[in-house]
């Protein structure tokens, strides 16, 4: 009897141990088989190649990642030879400043599906295109012409709830009258107008106009102030606050004058106005009133110098006629916008039907600057 219970024993210990050595085994093989989840981007990538280095772009896509895009699996780089052969990348970037230089460095393959874009960060009057080369040679173009493939601004408008309303505006026609506080806002102001310049000869010569419009303004007694390297008042690109508050406290209005007159081109000068309570006075190839609220500026393009100095007193000597200038701001709201917005070039390199198709600018030069001949002799 007592050797069976030891033979018992000695199964059931056998039997305690096998258990335990399955079970360690089969823990052991639950961490050796487990699938650790990896999330991985779509393979369809779109490799971009920038000719030479655009604005601050990052190399990867980092751009589309940190900027929160539709879509992220566009991929940018400024090595011309991640490839083998350049005709592997889907599009191909050049901007401006080395358009407008010369056409010595260009790709010597071109597959027939490739994009090359056209990139702007400035005007086509600041840079024209004078090479013929360039005619013909580019798919897209992305720019802030309102005509361009892909197409930023400068500047956007929004609506109250913070919604930006695009490009097509509809305008309200009758807009809220500013209430007694608003009006208080204005109460300090003394000064005729204000201009921030730096670059004191200009291809949109507003150099000249402001001059002129300075004397026709004396008679008056109302004075522009000329902020900047080209004037007596001084301004700190590094801080500019101190000259936004005399803006906002002092001046009527604010000169918006552009340094170049090109279709469709207005720049951030506007907001020098707009956002420290002065009317912007504008000067340039744009046609304003789609992209600016109506009665919120006056333009100079469209009067001499005498007849906006007449206008500019008429207007300062009636508070009310002022203050109608502001009435958009109970609507709308005016900020800068992101330039050369990379979202809209992974957007549109993921268009089937843009990307199937193969179309050209044939007449690149003339598209860019109607007036590139005489530029490009200058």
């Amino acid at each position: 009897m007592p050797r069976l219970s030891t033979r018992y024993i000695r199964i059931i210990t056998h039997m305690f141990y096998l258990l335990m050595f399955s079970y360690l085994v089969s823990q052991r093989s639950e961490k050796i088989i487990k699938i650790k989840r990896i999330d991985r981007f779509i393979v369809d990538m779109k490799h971009i190649l920038l000719w030479t280095r655009l604005h601050t772009f990052k190399d990867g896509q980092k751009e589309f990642i940190d900027h929160k895009c539709d879509f992220i699996n566009c991929y940018l780089t400024v090595n011309r030879s991640l490839f083998s052969d350049l005709r592997y990348f889907d599009a191909i970037v050049f901007n401006v400043q080395d358009v407008s230089r010369d056409a010595g460095d260009l790709p010597s393959t071109r597959s027939l599906n490739q994009k090359y874009i056209f990139a702007a960060n400035n005007s086509a009057d600041n840079y024209p295109v004078c090479d013929h080369r360039y005619d013909d040679f580019f798919n897209w173009s992305w720019t802030y012409r309102t005509d361009s493939t892909i197409v930023y601004r400068f500047i956007s408008t929004f609506n109250l709830h913070g919604e930006e309303l695009g490009n097509h505006l509809q305008w309200l026609e009758d807009m809220d009258p500013l209430d007694n506080f608003q009006k208080t806002q204005f109460a300090s102001k003394s000064i005729a107008a204000a201009i921030i310049m730096d670059n004191c000869v200009s291809n949109s010569g507003r150099e000249v106009y402001v001059n002129k419009l300075s004397r026709h303004l004396a008679a008056y007694n109302l004075t522009v102030d000329v902020y900047g390297k080209c004037g007596n008042n001084k301004c700190k690109r590094r801080n500019m606050q101190p000259c936004h508050w005399r803006i906002r406290k002092n001046y009527y209005f604010y000169l918006a004058f552009e340094d170049s007159i090109s279709v469709d081109y207005i720049t951030t000068e506007v907001l020098y106005a707009y956002d420290n309570n002065a009317v912007p006075i504008v000067y340039g190839g744009a046609t304003y009133e789609e992209f600016l609220p109506p009665n919120s500026y006056l333009d100079g393009t469209q009067m001499s110098e005498g007849t906006l100095a007449e206008r500019m007193y008429a207007v300062i000597t009636d508070p009310e006629l002022y203050y109608d200038f502001f009435r958009w701001k109970n609507h709308y709201s005016i900020r800068s916008s992101l330039v050369l917005n990379p979202c809209r070039l992974c957007q549109i390199m993921n268009s089937k039907y843009l990307v199937g198709q193969r179309p050209s600018y044939k007449e690149f030069r003339k598209w860019w600057n109607d007036n590139y001949l005489q530029r490009c002799e200058s």
